[in-house]
């Protein structure tokens, strides 16, 4: 998944994490993704996100692989279960609960290196331009965050707005330890969560050019049809461990 749709992505998998708020938005939010090579554009995906108080689909039109030998084609976050659904457009689906997550890093980091944090890759700095703009009828502000190994080639530019209340988790306590480090460090998720400010546009640079663009195309608030986020009917789920069970089993 390239970088625009991964900023998304992460930004959704990291609502699970946090303090619960009260939720105020109730919709649907599109966005359409851009890759560009060689200053030229070409069209990614189409993302939708269909938000709910306890519930937020995240879908797009293409299929993306996950876990190497699985396609989806959208990630269900279920805030009352603590867990994602991952949709295959087939007739099973993959569950991935919290305390999968949890023995996974836990797993990897003892067995790489004896329990101590796992390294950072980059670090990201953060600065507020004072720019604003009227998107899609909401007021943004544009953020800047650069990589600081190289901040003048590798950047993102990011209009936010503080006007769209989600409710992005449920759970009391944030995840801590490696956790935070795998979900956050390339993307100050306080900013989003924190301050309550939610993403609009983004475009993402580097060695100086822009490389991929996110932007919300429709913000629509009403009631969503609860059929939306719910597993389509006759789909089996399959929880982490008969997934890797069958995965071992079929090689």
């Amino acid at each position: 998944m390239k970088k625009a749709t991964y900023y998304l992505s992460a930004m959704l998998m990291a609502a699970c994490f946090t303090q619960p708020a009260a939720a105020q938005f109730e919709g649907e939010i599109t966005y359409n993704s851009y890759e560009y090579t060689e200053g030229n554009e070409t069209s990614g995906d189409r993302f939708m996100l269909y938000i709910t108080p306890e519930r937020i689909l995240l879908q797009g039109e293409k299929k993306y692989d996950f876990m190497e030998s699985l396609e989806t084609d959208g990630v269900l976050v279920r805030l009352d279960s603590q867990d994602f659904v991952f949709l295959t457009g087939g007739d099973e689906a993959l569950k991935i609960a919290k305390t999968d997550i949890t023995s996974l890093m836990n797993m990897f980091n003892n067995g790489s290196n004896g329990g101590e944090p796992l390294d950072k890759d980059y670090d990201i700095r953060q600065n507020r331009t004072g720019d604003t703009q009227t998107i899609k009828g909401y007021r943004s502000e544009k953020f800047v965050f650069r990589d600081e190994s190289d901040p003048d080639q590798n950047y993102s530019e990011v209009w936010m707005t503080n006007e769209i209340d989600v409710n992005w988790g449920m759970l009391a306590e944030p995840w801590g330890g490696d956790t935070d480090a795998l979900i956050s460090d390339d993307f100050p998720m306080d900013l989003v969560f924190k301050e309550n400010y939610f993403p609009l546009k983004l475009e993402a640079y580097k060695d100086g050019k822009l490389t991929s663009a996110l932007e919300v195309t429709e913000i629509k608030q009403a009631p969503v049809d609860p059929a939306m986020t719910e597993v389509p009917s006759g789909v089996k789920v399959l929880s982490m461990q008969e997934y890797l069970f069958r995965k071992m089993n079929n090689r």
